[in-house]
């Protein structure tokens, strides 16, 4: 798997039917301390590179990483263990 690209990553995932108001000002408060200065420097010193997402946008990037790593179970041939 020549093209197989491993990054870690981190996100915030809140329980099912959470309001859309509240998870918009989580979202909103997210990205405001990822915007801050301070934050982006002490993250980044850490080797961190912090990507802002909508809510749409980080369901997307989850729905994709999950597809990626099917197909590379099974291209795999794992099988989870019983």
């Amino acid at each position: 798997m020549p093209d197989l690209l491993i990054e870690n990553w981190y996100g915030m995932i809140g329980p099912a039917g959470l309001s859309r108001d509240i998870l918009d000002k989580i979202n909103r408060v997210a990205v405001e301390a990822m915007s801050d200065p301070n934050v982006k420097d002490k993250l980044g010193d850490q080797g961190l590179t912090l990507v802002p997402q909508t809510p749409e946008e980080f369901r997307s990037f989850i729905a994709s990483e999950a597809t990626k790593w099917s197909n590379v179970v099974k291209k795999a041939g794992l099988e989870a263990a019983k």
